[in-house]
């Protein structure tokens, strides 16, 4: 006998799938973009950019493009004092100081290596909320940093992602960018203000980011501006392409929260080696898998042993 098929059921369970379903595709896309945005810089740097100098544009563009989506939207970002610290604090820690590591050692480092870098953040997240008071610092956390800075080291040794040991300086550099990453998100949750949208946020944060940048490149001297039409082209791609990663990251932890939301570093470790091989020629030495799987390893028992609130 044929069991009836419940119509009802189906219907009901419809909702939630499409949602979980729209989840999947905004953590596919981000960990694309978020992925291939450092390959795009380390193009341009390779025709005589300096670092600041296209993360300034790139910045710039990024905030224009939200600015403008939020006045459209009637939800532009709130300047009152709190919320400037908010944004003024996310952006130089989590945009111009990341930014001033990461693409200074993309410079001369491999785009792959960056990638396997990049879920150190979320390890480095846990343990810095942790010594905040936000988390309490279990076993699992230690033993999950432990397999992260141990990924990490073997990395960065020979037949790994790092080709030539007299790059590990600029290697060492990156490693800094994940913990600006893991500070911003701190700073995130202390100095957030109630009330504000994902996009009013994404768009105050980019604000934030593009004068502090700015400020950066003209004391360090890096300012200038691209030198083809090609390149301006490559950085106005780079800095709508932010725009939309940092639209899609808010609404993820608004609505997911943050442990659903870190998971998006594996899809940019991917992304990043994927990125690497096709734009770079980079082709990862025999370490990098036991080195992304201690990564990932470490990754996994920091934020999955954990609870989402209901």
């Amino acid at each position: 006998m044929v069991q009836r098929l419940d119509i009802a059921h189906c219907v009901r369970a419809s909702p939630a799938m499409r949602h979980s379903l729209a989840i999947a595709v905004a953590m596919l896309t981000l960990g694309a973009v978020w992925g291939l945005t450092p390959a795009m810089a380390k193009l341009a740097m390779a025709q005589g950019m300096k670092p600041l100098g296209v993360a300034t544009i790139a910045a710039a563009i990024s905030a224009a493009t939200l600015l403008g989506i939020a006045a459209w939207q009637r939800e532009t970002p709130r300047w009152t004092r709190p919320h400037l610290i908010h944004y003024g604090a996310g952006g130089l820690v989590g945009l111009a100081l990341a930014n001033l590591f990461a693409f200074t050692g993309l410079s001369r480092a491999p785009a792959g290596l960056f990638a396997l870098l990049v879920p150190l953040s979320g390890l480095l997240s846990t343990v810095f909320f942790a010594m905040a008071g936000l988390e309490r610092a279990t076993p699992r956390i230690v033993a999950g940093t432990l397999l992260g800075v141990c990924g990490v080291a073997l990395a960065m040794a020979p037949g790994a992602a790092l080709p030539d040991r007299t790059m590990l300086p600029w290697a060492a550099l990156m490693v800094l960018t994940p913990v600006c990453y893991a500070a911003s998100n701190l700073l995130s949750v202390k100095l957030a203000v109630p009330g504000s949208t994902p996009l009013a946020q994404a768009a105050g944060t980019l604000a934030g980011a593009t004068v502090s940048v700015l400020l950066m490149a003209l004391a360090l001297g890096q300012l200038g501006t691209p030198p083809s039409l090609a390149i301006w082209m490559l950085l106005v791609a780079q800095g709508v392409l932010t725009a939309l990663a940092y639209l899609i990251y808010f609404r993820l932890l608004v609505g997911t929260g943050g442990m659903v939301t870190s998971q998006v570093s594996y899809l940019i470790t991917l992304a990043g080696l994927l990125y690497g091989y096709l734009l770079f020629d980079e082709v990862p030495g025999l370490l990098t898998l036991p080195a992304a799987g201690l990564i990932f390893a470490g990754l996994a028992l920091v934020t999955l042993s954990k609870r989402q609130p209901a």
